[in-house]
């Protein structure tokens, strides 16, 4: 049997247990040239929101109603019609929240997963710090965009996160000053002592602005933005000229509340470039990030926290995770046993 979970109507707010259905299907068959895939993990991610909310107004067209949810998954070929993966495998690719999917490759199934030629290497290396999704978005913001020099103060939203904890150590392996945003104490302590920031804002209880004004008197350099809202307001407040901002996400507009920014004209006022970026657009540059991310996680320089969740039909709860701030690190769902 392949349990799946489908979209049923357009989330209102949060996401709820009614917008998605699970169902019991039959497995599907493998046509020539493509496999059977069992999905194993799913990569858990802000996105999944904004792929639920029907508007064309995003990167990729959005989840149609009745589809199977779209998700990034690590799994195992378990029928092939196709040489190139054979039977036993771990591939990744698009298969969604489902046990089973059909992999089509260059379409559902991207590549064989880089555990199968370096046993060092994680089964969900593709879902954290050495995928498209989370490694390159992270390596890229930082290394393409922020370009952070010896000294410079770059801030990060969403800094406990799966992409944020990337980009921030990253920029502190450039030289930068780090200071994260964050919410909760825990998670604070966490991005100082753990991940290595220089500071830490909690914006739960703290006034980001003020915070900023604190430790980056002379105004902030870079920039990696995950969440929008109040935190970007405050950190246009605090920006240098020429300050870079690298912008992959707003988490916190993803529920359709889109407030926009309110302070925008700083922009002009400190010459801000501003650069949004999808990790799709930079799979050219995946093999560079990752050599680098798995490099400086063997020295030591590089911590990966994974946070992951069991059982499909938690899906709404695990994904809901995300906007409560209830996730550190990269969230991920667990579906089936090897």
């Amino acid at each position: 049997m392949n349990r799946c979970v489908r979209l049923v109507s357009h989330p209102v707010g949060t996401i709820s247990k009614t917008d998605l259905k699970l169902s019991n299907e039959e497995i599907p068959k493998a046509a020539d040239g493509q496999v059977i895939v069992k999905n194993l993990y799913a990569s858990i991610d802000p996105t999944h929101r904004i792929w639920m909310n029907g508007k064309k107004a995003q990167y990729m067209d959005p989840v149609p109603l009745g589809d199977i949810m779209r998700a990034a998954t690590v799994g195992v070929v378990v029928e092939s019609k196709n040489e190139a993966f054979p039977v036993g495998k771990k591939v990744f690719g698009f298969g969604g929240i489902c046990d089973y999917y059909v992999g089509i490759p260059g379409v559902t199934l991207v590549e064989m997963c880089a555990c199968e030629s370096d046993p060092e290497i994680e089964d969900t290396f593709e879902l954290t710090y050495g995928g498209l999704i989370i490694g390159l978005t992270a390596w890229h913001g930082i290394n393409k965009i922020i370009e952070p020099k010896q000294g410079d103060v770059v801030v990060i939203s969403g800094a406990a996160g799966a992409v944020g904890s990337l980009a921030g150590q990253l920029a502190k392996n450039r030289g930068a000053k780090v200071i994260g945003i964050a919410g909760g104490a825990e998670k604070c302590k966490y991005l100082i002592e753990t991940l290595g920031f220089d500071h830490a804002i909690d914006y739960k209880t703290e006034n980001i602005e003020e915070k900023l004004k604190e430790y980056a008197p002379e105004g902030v350099e870079g920039y990696f933005d995950n969440v929008g809202g109040d935190s970007s307001e405050a950190v246009l407040m605090n920006a240098r000229n020429g300050m870079a901002m690298a912008l992959c996400g707003s988490i916190s507009e993803y529920d359709d509340n889109w407030s926009g920014i309110k302070n925008f004209n700083m922009i002009l006022m400190r010459r801000i470039k501003v650069q949004g970026f999808i990790c799709l657009d930079h799979g050219n540059e995946l093999a560079e990030a990752r050599a680098e991310m798995v490099q400086l996680k063997k020295e030591g320089k590089l911590v990966v926290q994974d946070d992951m969740r069991e059982g499909i039909e938690n899906y709404v709860d695990v994904v809901n995770l995300l906007f409560c701030g209830g996730n550190r690190g990269k969230l991920m769902l667990k579906i089936n046993d090897a």
